[in-house]
């Protein structure tokens, strides 16, 4: 896929694409708490991840993750986990995060599927929102690390996408 162009009257023109080499530096400096995009770049060439980035005017400020590994949820067998998703603060609040998801459940509709599977901490309410408001729903919990995270599962083969 070359790229999504997408227009929400909050931010201007952004593209969703493949994060490539060229990416990893500035994604370092626009999100440096955003994770090890290196690694998420080897393992999307590993095949094991597929990287996307969002571009505002030709500058990488987002990007989410697609792990085809899966993770087994109860009822729905094995699901591709979106996740790692992060937006620059300064465009926070203007659909990006929206938008990278939809790029995401492209990529999960189009390779395996049905249904997707987000993690997300009990305490992260702006996030628990944003995924609410995409039609994922709760379909479990579980314990990461040292919180709890809640199991979002969204059918990607029913309804077209709840409004964001």
């Amino acid at each position: 896929m070359d790229g999504t162009r997408a227009h929400d009257g909050g931010a201007d023109d952004v593209v969703v694409r493949d994060a490539v080499p060229a990416d990893v530096a500035a994604l370092e400096r626009v999100l440096p708490s955003g994770g090890d995009h290196a690694r998420q770049l080897a393992n999307a060439a590993a095949g094991r991840r597929t990287f996307l980035v969002a571009l505002h005017e030709g500058v990488p400020v987002g990007t989410v993750v697609v792990r085809w590994a899966g993770v087994p949820v109860t009822g729905h067998g094995v699901l591709p986990e979106i996740g790692s998703l992060a937006v620059a603060p300064a465009l926070r609040g203007r659909g990006l995060g929206g938008r990278l998801v939809a790029a995401a459940e492209e990529r999960v509709s189009a390779r395996t599927g049905t249904a997707a599977v987000i993690h997300v901490a009990v305490g992260n309410a702006g996030a628990r929102r944003l995924y609410a408001r995409l039609g994922y729903r709760e379909v479990g919990r579980r314990r990461a690390a040292d919180e709890q995270e809640l199991v979002l599962v969204r059918d990607l083969s029913a309804a077209p996408r709840p409004p964001r």
